[in-house]
């Protein structure tokens, strides 16, 4: 059992808020690391809470970096999710606070006596605005390190956030809408005409526009065709997208899964696990991705033990699959 929980350790996917995913850290700029290092933090905040000590020898593998020499970047990504922002109507340790100045960082340390560690403190003031947004998305943190522009990178969390939103023109399609100035907010940029965003005609320019150059960043490093145009009228830019089966690996009922991971959990009663909330989580991926080994035995086991059913009438051959009953 203890091979199980080190393979499910490998997952590297956060739960990261549509806050966060909107890009409501503002003063990054169009770097792209200060948001790959946020998405590294806040993986390390699920795993340990508020404050933790990370070697940078790990961050730097968090944010796909090769060598110290990256360092200076690091910290200067430190510094700016440390800026404060304006923050407002939000409720902390039972105060209504109606203003306040708060930063992502509250404190980062790297103290000579171990200096291969660095000391993160994440703003809990932050995090209590965060937590009274609702909804987050799950992003797997290695796909993400794969960008190299935040456009890419930004656009990506979006669609992913917004993949299911049912667009009612249209069955099987994804559709969002964005101004100049959230999408501003997103790429860190000022741009104060939409052409500078998006380039509708076929141009020989070797300047890409931000939109164009992400777009093609997606579907180069994922495959996903993300389609883009203004709307003149409207004065926003349309995003959409076919959809496909959300969960195609997934061999039980989705609305099944933490079920069956309770009854996985029951009957390994002296499994060692650290944190059962980040074990379910790590396990739950693993079953979507069809990577959690003894998944039919188990299965096969609820069914037949927990429900009195005969697991072969509910698995359907062909696919693989098991449908609900």
């Amino acid at each position: 059992m203890k091979n199980i929980d080190k393979e499910l350790s490998k997952i590297l996917s956060i739960d990261k808020h549509n806050a966060l995913t909107d890009g409501f850290i503002p003063k990054t700029g169009k770097a792209i690391l200060p948001d790959k290092l946020l998405n590294a933090l806040y993986w390390k905040y699920e795993q340990n809470g508020i404050e933790f000590e990370v070697s940078m020898s790990e961050l730097r593998s968090l944010l796909d970096l090769k060598n110290s020499k990256d360092d200076e970047r690091i910290y200067n990504a430190l510094h700016q999710l440390s800026i404060p922002m304006q923050v407002r109507n939000f409720e902390h340790n039972k105060q209504n606070i109606i203003w306040a100045l708060v930063s992502f960082i509250n404190e980062a340390t790297r103290r000579k006596e171990t200096q291969n560690y660095i000391n993160i403190k994440i703003s809990e003031k932050m995090l209590s605005v965060l937590k009274q947004k609702q909804g987050y998305t799950i992003l797997d943190i290695k796909t993400c390190n794969k960008f190299k522009t935040k456009y890419g990178l930004k656009l990506y969390e979006m669609y992913l956030r917004y993949y299911h939103l049912p667009n009612r023109e249209e069955k099987g399609v994804g559709k969002i809408t964005k101004t100049l100035y959230e999408l501003n907010s997103m790429f860190g940029t000022n741009y104060k005409h939409p052409s500078k965003l998006l380039n509708m005609k076929i141009t020989k320019s070797k300047t890409i526009a931000p939109i164009n150059r992400g777009i093609a960043e997606i579907e180069k490093i994922t495959g996903e065709s993300i389609n883009c145009f203004y709307h003149k009228e409207q004065k926003k830019f349309i995003f959409s997208w076919h959809q496909r089966e959300k969960y195609p690996k997934l061999r039980i009922p989705y609305k099944r899964i933490d079920e069956f991971i309770d009854w996985y959990l029951q009957h390994h009663e002296k499994l060692k696990i650290n944190s059962t909330i980040r074990y379910k989580k790590r396990l739950k991926q693993k079953i979507i991705e069809d990577d959690f080994n003894d998944l039919d035995k188990y299965y096969r086991g609820m069914l037949q033990w927990k429900y009195r059913l005969n697991p072969s009438d509910y698995f359907d051959v062909e696919s693989g699959k098991y449908r609900d009953f």
